[in-house]
């Protein structure tokens, strides 16, 4: 094991240097390069070791107590339940999780681990990755039990817990399918009057109101909250609000104000932008440009791993793909800003 333990690390920042919301957030940005960047540099198993011998407790005392423990153990429970949740090693976490929620915590600066703990085993029900005794009804039960702690200092889990339920009824998990009540749940997470808005929320509410042939269908609630989505950071709605100025939906078009969404929301890789954007150049004649573009996207194919990258839905990935490989055919067929090439832009086209 190396002089200087990743595990003390890990356990450095929790949780003097930063609050439990920023831990979180942390943690769940790191997820997404947590497992690769492990498997490139041969640490996985070496962070592993150090975190268990973390969650050791050398004190031999029956409640922590970080005033007389100087071993953090109860942290390295944490930190080890969160480094197999990131490492997909679902199983384990499940394990980890559960005893900081069954632990005897009378440290009030520790129980935010206990309500994250509770959080993530809650979290890994609706996504499938609990043991199997565990039923969409317990998912939905667990979301619900959080949402009533009001008084909880830790209450920045709350919206995203209704979040979750919002989910839940829309999607018919563990209870009966209410498009009502799923609206009313998103509405709540979507809030910033009484905590930070859940953005996952206020994009499911844009595309909720954007659904034709139904009750909720309304183009002035899609544009404001994809417009308020996207200001908080949504690379979803972003791309979409772009679309709507691109064709006129909901609003007047704004071929300007369209290639600007589209252009942010390309940088920060949203593929069903890009493809847009594609089209976009096209009609206005920047053909040169539209075709760069065009190759860089017609060339990608690994779709859910650009979801899971990028957390746009893979239907739109594949939209992109699709508009940018057939501007790209229409550009190779007619020499629009490349060389004439009927073979290649057939192939555009079938793809």
């Amino acid at each position: 094991m190396s002089a200087n333990p990743i595990g003390e690390k890990f356990s450095a920042p929790v949780p003097q240097a930063l609050g439990a919301r920023e831990f979180m957030i942390e943690r769940l940005i790191l997820r997404d390069n947590t497992r690769e960047l492990l498997r490139q540099n041969g640490q996985e198993e070496e962070i592993e070791n150090d975190l268990i011998t973390l969650s050791e407790c050398e004190c031999r005392m029956n409640v922590y107590d970080p005033t007389k423990c100087k071993c953090r153990a109860c942290e390295g429970h944490f930190l080890l339940a969160q480094f197999y949740y990131d490492t997909e090693q679902y199983d384990k976490a499940w394990r980890w999780y559960s005893k900081i929620q069954y632990a005897d915590l009378r440290v009030s600066c520790l129980l935010f681990l206990l309500s994250i703990a509770f959080y993530q085993l809650a979290v890994m029900c609706f996504e499938g990755e609990a043991p199997k005794n565990c039923t969409p009804k317990d998912a939905y039960q667990m979301m619900l039990q959080i949402t009533s702690k009001e008084k909880d200092p830790h209450s920045f889990l709350i919206p995203y817990a209704e979040f979750h339920l919002g989910k839940a009824f829309f999607q018919g998990y563990g209870v009966e399918q209410s498009d009502e009540k799923a609206e009313s749940w998103w509405l709540l997470a979507a809030r910033d009057d009484r905590h930070e808005a859940v953005i996952e929320a206020q994009t499911a509410l844009a595309f909720f109101y954007s659904r034709k042939n139904t009750d909720a269908y309304n183009l002035n609630k899609t544009l404001y909250w994809h417009n308020q989505a996207s200001r908080n950071g949504s690379l979803e709605s972003l791309g979409a609000m772009g679309a709507m100025n691109l064709f006129g939906i909901g609003t007047d078009k704004d071929i300007n104000q369209a290639i600007d969404c589209l252009r942010q929301a390309s940088e920060r890789g949203n593929i069903y932008a890009i493809g847009l954007l594609v089209y976009a150049y096209y009609t206005r004649k920047l053909f040169t440009k539209a075709t760069d573009l065009a190759k860089r996207v017609s060339a990608l194919n690994d779709i859910n791993e650009l979801s899971r990258a990028s957390c746009c839905l893979p239907q739109y990935i594949c939209k992109g793909i699709a508009i940018a490989s057939f501007i790209l055919g229409r550009c190779l067929e007619l020499g629009h800003g490349i060389k004439k090439d009927s073979n290649q832009a057939i192939m555009m086209y079938k793809k």
